[in-house]
């Protein structure tokens, strides 16, 4: 998909006989990228999810555990109580233990698919009570108080970074419309950037410049605890 949007692009623009092949290469590598780009997003989102569904999961395991329960017994209540994506993760354990894998092979397995702190400390946790034994429920019960406390945290973190996110878009669109509004009021102000060919290679430049910066401001917002 990556290769066939950066294509399209590529070869739309250069039929049109506007632009600099710099700026078309340039427009087909971004244009590239959006469905990588989108990937990542609904990754980041499903990430967002998951972090915040962990520490209710924590304690439910834990009131599992405290009941008498063993902890494939748990997951199995999480498979059927915990939202989506949560359960399919939790169900994916349970499928790896009942096809032959040993507990920590499954765990780690899950460490793997979902990179989070919240969960590496949670395999941690199971596969350290699995050798030297000890109470897992309170260990799960201390550990989903600290991930309470980690989210309210990075929930601030979250809000104050919007800001300056926010800030980013603006500053981006607002070029655009102040450009289309004097394209609408006064056409012969910004003709003569499109009559030469060293005003059409300013106006892409400044175009692609304008997105990078969009993307440094986001990558300079983007506060990871």
């Amino acid at each position: 998909l990556m290769l066939l949007v950066g294509s399209l692009v590529v070869a739309f623009m250069a039929n049109l006989d506007v632009f600099p092949w710099w700026a078309v290469l340039s427009a087909g590598g971004f244009a590239g990228l959006t469905p990588y780009m989108y990937i990542l997003h609904k990754r980041q989102r499903r990430l967002i999810k998951l972090e915040t569904q962990f520490p209710d999961a924590m304690d439910s395991l834990a009131r599992a555990l405290r009941a008498g329960h063993p902890l494939g017994t748990g997951l199995q209540m999480l498979v059927l109580e915990a939202p989506e994506p949560l359960a399919s993760e939790m169900r994916l354990i349970v499928d790896e233990r009942s096809l032959g894998n040993s507990w920590d092979d499954s765990l780690d397995n899950l460490a793997i698919r979902v990179p989070l702190v919240e969960i590496a400390t949670f395999v941690a946790a199971v596969k350290l009570q699995n050798r030297t034994g000890g109470k897992l429920s309170e260990a799960l019960g201390r550990l989903s108080e600290t991930m309470r406390e980690a989210g309210a945290l990075k929930g601030e973190v979250r809000a104050i970074a919007a800001h300056g996110r926010m800030t980013g878009l603006v500053l981006t669109v607002l070029p655009i419309i102040i450009a289309t509004v004097m394209a609408v009021v006064n056409p012969s102000y910004l003709a003569i950037l499109w009559g030469k060919e060293a005003g059409q290679s300013m106006v892409v430049a400044a175009g692609l410049c304008l997105l990078a910066a969009h993307f440094v401001i986001r990558k300079m917002v983007d506060i990871r605890l």
